[in-house]
């Protein structure tokens, strides 16, 4: 209550308007909830990222590629993968794109996948350059070989 008499001059007491506030968020809440809310995001991106360099998937059969040779397959549930078989009982797994500017490589010539669009070549064992214009080799994938069955985990 205030004392009228300190501003207008009477003795009649009033009350003290009401502290009034707006609904809705606050500056300090609506960044703490954006900072909530992306945390989650990041932490769920961090678990799907998890999950996903886990996961194993059968890619294709031993017999699916001839010793010296590649191909690119597109599993269920995977990534597209490059498969090499460079030497009798060898695997390997590669990104099936060019480093250069991320455009899928072409084919064999020997012991190197070829990029046709600028003719990057890459080695079929370790992926690394062996010409450019590619500096950077062929990111590279786990094999694991059981029976017939060619197994990449991502």
């Amino acid at each position: 209550m205030t004392n009228c008499t300190d501003v207008c001059g009477s003795a009649r007491a009033t009350a003290a308007p009401a502290e009034t506030k707006t609904p809705g968020f606050t500056r300090r809440s609506l960044l703490r909830t954006a900072a909530i809310g992306l945390a989650a995001l990041g932490m769920s991106s961090v678990a799907s990222t998890a999950m996903a360099a886990s996961k194993k998937i059968t890619v294709c059969k031993t017999t699916a590629i001839k010793v010296g040779g590649a191909n690119i397959f597109s599993p269920k549930g995977g990534l597209p993968v490059l498969i090499t078989h460079p030497k009798a009982g060898v695997f390997r797994a590669f990104s099936p794109y060019c480093t250069h500017q991320h455009v899928p490589v072409g084919h064999i010539e020997g012991s190197n996948v070829i990029c046709d669009q600028h003719g990057a070549s890459f080695s079929t064992d370790s992926g690394k350059v062996n010409r450019g214009p590619a500096t950077t080799g062929l990111p590279k994938y786990t094999v694991t070989v059981s029976g017939t069955s060619v197994i990449v985990t991502f």
